[in-house]
């Protein structure tokens, strides 16, 4: 009985892959999140083309390989490849489908450095390249396979596309899923950060006042969107087809929104302009999220006095980040303060420039906003309501903590005490 209990109660030898144990070197796990991130969104996209493809005509028309060729089209397309067609040259990329893409990497990012035992950023580092290297050399695949003389996607812009949603989905996934983004984190000056934080809040809160926008607009004219669906009869399956097309493109239309905040709007057309002064249209497409599209003519007084709304919510943006990263000194504080202006307003500009594109021949190659007005009318207002509201915020913290206070050798205040957290404290965590 003793020999037995021996042999059933031996340890193992064999490596295991617990905590305690060996686990994969990070570069090959990466590697495969690189090409499952890849490989599990074209997979998604082809067989809702494929569904579509049975729903709409049963099959009548065309085959499997050119549903399936579809929809690896459009997964090209949400990577930035563009589609040269016979008629028209499309490249506007649906950005709700290229979010997707990141947000999917990132988490298989992550999955990889929880599951490897590098930690060290030089390792993350190259980790993050063997990814997106293996995410660009599966766009290229796909457009190689999927091209065809009626419906050509480029190469090169293929490959950019895969491997900056590599980059950055990946390399963010990779950072969060290890110690080292705490390392690096403390490696980085606090002005830096404030810079850096209150840039991308004030970013994000103009595409979400752009959202709000499009929204208000199209519940505001809710009929004209109905009857341009009702016109393209479309059954349930077609519905939800135009569903998700609607969602591929939203952030599309919420960037272009902001781009309506901002002052010099944007085309949908050649020759036309959609801005808060002036809306000038011609014919467009039957889509239903064009609907929000306001009449043509002058605009009215309350759609003009809606270019104050980016300045506000730069001097928001600006004071929060003020509320966190205290200083004494105004100059110090003018300094972040434009710091977090021109992040923000490049930021929103980039953001803006690339929801445009060409979506179809003539007069349609051309829809989007006007690159240099943007960046200017961005800059500039964000400038202006940061610098506005990081002062204002750091005068109402001195006059807050007292004249008495020495400013010391750091230049930083001291946070004022408190009690209990208030909501401005409460929106300031939510935002930075």
């Amino acid at each position: 009985m003793v020999e037995m209990t021996d042999l059933l109660t031996r340890p193992s030898t064999a490596p295991t892959s617990t905590a305690d144990g060996p686990r994969r070197p990070l570069w090959l796990t990466a590697a495969a999140a690189g090409a499952a991130s890849a490989g599990s969104v074209l997979l998604c996209c082809m067989a809702v083309a494929l569904a579509g493809w049975f729903a709409s005509d049963a099959g009548a028309h065309g085959d499997t390989r050119d549903a399936l060729r579809v929809g690896a089209d459009a997964w090209l397309l949400g990577h930035g490849s563009g589609l040269a067609l016979a008629s028209a040259t499309i490249t506007l990329v649906p950005l709700g489908l290229t979010w997707f893409c990141v947000y999917v990497t990132y988490r298989l990012g992550r999955w990889a450095a929880e599951t490897s035992s590098a930690e060290e950023l030089p390792a993350l580092g190259l980790s993050a390249i063997v990814l997106a290297g293996m995410y660009g050399v599966a766009t290229v695949l796909t457009a190689l396979l999927a091209s065809t003389p009626g419906a050509q996607p480029s190469l090169g812009r293929s490959f950019a596309g895969g491997v900056a949603v590599g980059l950055v989905g990946g390399g963010l996934g990779l950072l969060a899923g290890s110690a080292a983004a705490t390392t690096l984190s403390d490696k980085v000056p606090e002005g830096l950060a404030a810079v850096l934080r209150g840039g991308v809040a004030a970013a994000l809160l103009l595409v979400a006042a752009g959202s709000v926008l499009t929204v208000a607009a199209l519940l505001l004219d809710l009929g004209t969107a109905a009857n341009v669906l009702s016109r393209l009869h479309a059954d349930a399956a077609g519905g939800a087809l135009y569903t998700m097309l609607v969602a591929a493109v939203a952030p599309n239309a919420a960037l272009l929104g902001g781009a309506y905040l901002l002052g010099p709007g944007f085309a949908v057309g050649t020759g036309t302009v959609v801005s808060p002064a002036v809306v000038v249209l011609g014919p467009v497409p039957a889509f239903p999220l064009l609907g929000a599209l306001p009449e043509g003519g002058p605009g009215p007084a309350w759609a003009i006095a809606l270019v104050g709304v980016p300045v506000l919510l730069a001097a928001l943006a600006a004071g929060l980040t003020a509320r966190r990263h205290p200083v004494v000194g105004y100059g110090a504080a003018a300094a972040r303060s434009l710091g977090v202006g021109v992040l923000g307003g490049s930021l929103c500009a980039v953001s803006v420039l690339a929801a445009g594109g060409s979506v179809g021949p003539g007069r349609m190659s051309e829809v989007g906003a006007p690159a240099v007005d943007i960046f200017v009318a961005a800059t500039v207002a964000m400038a202006v309501g940061a610098l506005v509201g990081g002062l204002a915020t750091t005068w109402w913290l001195r006059r807050r903590v007292g004249p008495d206070v020495a400013e010391p050798a750091s230049s930083a205040l001291p946070t004022p005490a408190a009690s209990a957290p208030s909501t401005v404290d409460t929106v300031d965590t939510v935002i930075l």
